[in-house]
């Protein structure tokens, strides 16, 4: 949108460097300026040995682990991560609506849902990561979203019951759950957590944000109930086929109900065929709507 046509870029571009950035400029402003203006927001305090205050997104704040080099240490420097999904969050969700963050860490995207569905909506979060949880539902806490999410400790799967996790300290974005019978890893830390199919965890859902490093296709076979519950839902679903046991036939289903498209680094949808999200030895973040 040219900034012309926007009042509120208009404004931005003379508000002093540390003042919040309006919720809105997600949406609105250019991705260059926006940017730039998250950064020069971005502010960092420690508070112990193991845990950092940091403003995101130019008007959040949030606690993260000082020992992650992965999200946390993105978030530090730039103030952002995935900029792209966030304006499209930004752009689609309205007051009113409920959103789940599946696989949602330290919670980032789930703060901008909250802020995003307001009073009136709801967020779940899911988050099997303990330590990842806390920081959590601490974000929810310190941005005064409580009264809006609900923050599930436990990883979405095929079923019910007890799973395997392994945890990576270094890089806590990329720990994931292990199929049963996997050899243990003496090195990296590994301990049980709740499995619960998507089915089971609400009735309602307008956008649905799924970022669960490998478990794709258990999380899509406990969530067709969901889904035909939902038939207008908004699915996010990042998809790396290098991850995946049988990624062909996981994108066959997918695209058995709905059109195949991708959400690009801009924040823009585009119509994506299933042979180049299967050619690419990276995450393709599918967005899937039928509305």
């Amino acid at each position: 949108m040219s900034l012309l046509r926007t009042g509120l870029a208009l404004r931005d571009l003379f508000l002093p460097a540390g003042s919040l950035l309006p919720r809105d400029a997600l949406a609105h402003l250019p991705r260059w300026l926006l940017s730039s203006r998250i950064r020069a927001r971005c502010q960092v305090a420690p508070l112990d040995a193991g845990t950092l205050l940091c403003r995101v997104f130019g008007r959040y704040k949030m606690l993260v682990d000082a020992a992650d080099r992965g999200l946390s240490g993105g978030l530090l420097l730039d103030g952002s991560w995935e900029l792209g999904t966030a304006q499209f969050l930004a752009r689609h969700l309205r007051p009113g609506q409920v959103a789940w963050d599946v696989g949602a860490n330290l919670g980032c995207f789930t703060l901008l849902m909250a802020d995003f569905v307001g009073r009136a909506g709801k967020v779940v979060a899911l988050e099997p990561n303990p330590r990842m949880a806390q920081f959590c539902r601490q974000a929810i806490l310190l941005n005064g979203y409580h009264d809006r999410c609900r923050i599930e400790e436990a990883a979405a799967s095929d079923r019910a019951g007890t799973l395997r996790f392994r945890d990576l300290p270094a890089d806590p974005k990329n720990a994931h759950v292990i199929p049963a019978g996997t050899p243990r890893d003496r090195v990296l830390g590994e301990y049980e957590v709740r499995g619960v199919p998507l089915d089971e965890v609400g009735e309602r859902v307008d956008l649905l944000k799924i970022d669960v490093e490998g478990a794709e296709a258990e999380v899509w076979s406990g969530m067709q109930r969901l889904l035909d519950r939902n038939p207008t839902v908004c699915v996010l679903l990042e998809f790396n086929p290098l991850r995946l046991t049988d990624a062909a036939a996981l994108l066959r289903d997918i695209a058995g109900r709905f059109p195949l498209a991708e959400l690009t680094r801009t924040g823009r949808t585009v119509p994506v065929t299933a042979e180049t999200v299967l050619a690419r030895p990276r995450d393709t973040m599918l967005h899937l709507t039928r509305a």
